[in-house]
Parts: structure tokens; C-alpha cells; sequence
């Protein structure tokens, strides 16, 4: 019987579209009012104290003469605003956007508050080669996003194909940024401007992506007891996300915990997604099974 769902289970997730670029958006579009909130709060600040701290702010110093007649940050603030405003249930005008924003403004301290969409939707659009050379850039400038790293654990560890050439090193990679990120989120202090209910939220949808990111490698590598546990925290902190729920029946069936299974998929069953058959069937299944 695991060796049967073992086989359903790589072929059906090597079959179907293991991100849901549905929920991917919602995540990305409650993450982005504290994502907002802060790069508010940075455009504002960023835009003052770099214009002012050590700086010569006499009309004798050509840079600011030509601000006088130029208002370079303005221009800044009202481009980054365009961008922002921008739904992300529109990935590929959001990416037009941001794209649009680095091109004309690369030294921009906002560029650090664009990466994080573009990852986004990037991968909402299936573009897994842009949306990891942006996370690269995005980390580089900002090592503690810790967010995008667990976006980045969640999405490889969904897409991964055991044929592919890199396909141990990408679940290494889950792994890897998965564990960063709930370490490094814990640790994280609350920015300024930031309120506690969209800190808290920010935290709690990066745990959750970071679990279930962790989870799902120790299921690809059969370490069934090590992905029920790390699922169950995914879902105790998101019981929105209907894949997790197929996964810890699966990693539940494997394990010979038909009764657990069943529920799990009755579970996943009753949320609306593209999962919704699949689940009945394999509630169906593990209730035979029990």
C-alpha cells in the first residue's frame, strides 16, 4: 500500500500545479500590507535622510540645484507608488511594473521593497529561473527577508522533479531556506511603522510557508513521521492552504495511518481548489484502507 502511494503520489504532483497561484497571490497580497506598510514607512524616511544626513544642502552644491529643479525622490515615490498599487491578482502587470521601477531607478532604496513581489510573481506566472535570480538579488541587499526565503522553501519543494538534473540540490534548497527562515523569523524585531497585528501576521505566514516547505522534503525523502510533524505545524498556522492538507494524507498513508489520512483528505476535500476530486477519492481510499 506505501509503495502504491508512494508512485500516485510522485506522479500526481509531477501532474498538477503544485503552487496554487490563487493562494500564492492571497499570501503575497496579506503579506503585502505589512511588506507595504514598511516600504511606506522606508519611502518616506529613506527618501528624507538621505537627502539630508552629511550632506551639503546649499544651493551651492550642483546636486541639490538640480533637485530644485528636478525633484528626483518625488519622481521616486510617485513611480514606487504606481508599482505598488498594482494588484497582485495581475502578476504579469505587477512584474511590468516593478521591472519598469529598476530599470529606471536601480540605486533606489524602494528596489529592496520591489524584489520580494517580483519573486512573487514570478512564480505565480511559472518563470522559476527569474523568480530565483531575483530572490538572489533580493537577499543579497536584504539577508533578512525571510519571507521570500520561505516563499522560496514552499515553491521548491511543490515544483521539484526528480528528474531533473539539479533535482537533489533543489530540495536542498528548500530544506535550507525553510530552516533559515524559521530560525531568522524568530528572531526578527518588529520594524518601525509597522503595526503588531501585521507583524504578527507577517511571522505567522512565513512559519507556516517554512514548515510546510520543510515538510514536504522530508516526505519526498520518506521520512514520513518527520513531514506529519512539520505539515501539522504548516496547518496549525494556516489551515487555509488545501495542498498541505493532501500532503499530510499522503505522508499519513505511507506511514499506514489510514484512520489520520482519511480525515486529512476529507479535510482538503472541503476547501475549494484543484484538489477538491483528488481528496475525495483518496478519502474514499484510506476509509477502505482503515
Amino acid at each position: 500500500m506505501a509503495s502504491q502511494w508512494r508512485r500516485e503520489f510522485l506522479y500526481f504532483l509531477a501532474a498538477m500545479v503544485c503552487l496554487s497561484v490563487g493562494a500564492m497571490a492571497n499570501a503575497q497580497g496579506s503579506g503585502a500590507g505589512a511588506n507595504a506598510a514598511s516600504a511606506g514607512m522606508a519611502a518616506g524616511t529613506a527618501a528624507k535622510n538621505s537627502t539630508q544626513v552629511g550632506r551639503d544642502m546649499s544651493q551651492n552644491n550642483p546636486e541639490i540645484a538640480l533637485q530644485l529643479i528636478k525633484p528626483v525622490e518625488r519622481k521616486e515615490q510617485k513611480a514606487y507608488d504606481s508599482f505598488k498599487n498594482v494588484p497582485m491578482s495581475d502578476p504579469a502587470s505587477k512584474i511590468k511594473a516593478g521591472e519598469k521601477f529598476i530599470n529606471e531607478f536601480p540605486k533606489s532604496e524602494l528596489v529592496a521593497f520591489v524584489y520580494p513581489y517580483l519573486v512573487v510573481g514570478y512564480i505565480q506566472l511559472n518563470q522559476m529561473p527569474k523568480a530565483l535570480a531575483t530572490a538572489n538579488k533580493d537577499l543579497e541587499i536584504n539577508p533578512k527577508d525571510f519571507r521570500t526565503m520561505a516563499v522560496l522553501s514552499q515553491t521548491l519543494a511543490r515544483t521539484y522533479n526528480p528528474s531533473a538534473a539539479d533535482a537533489d540540490s533543489q530540495l536542498i534548497k528548500s530544506e535550507d531556506f525553510g530552516k533559515k527562515a524559521l530560525d531568522g523569523v524568530g528572531k526578527l524585531e518588529k520594524p518601525d511603522g509597522m503595526s503588531e497585528d501585521a507583524f504578527a501576521l507577517l511571522k505567522k505566514e512565513t512559519e507556516a510557508m517554512s514548515h510546510g516547505g520543510v515538510g514536504l522534503v522530508a516526505l519526498r525523502r520518506n521520512q514520513y513521521q518527520s513531514a506529519i510533524a512539520e505539515i501539522e505545524k504548516a496547518i496549525s498556522l494556516n489551515d487555509a492552504d488545501q495542498t498541505n492538507y493532501y500532503l499530510l494524507g499522503v505522508a499519513n498513508m505511507n506511514s499506514d495511518h489510514s484512520a489520520e489520512a482519511a480525515k486529512a483528505f476529507e479535510k482538503c476535500a472541503a476547501i475549494q481548489g484543484n484538489l477538491q476530486a483528488e481528496c475525495s477519492k483518496a478519502a474514499a481510499g484510506a476509509k477502505k484502507a482503515n
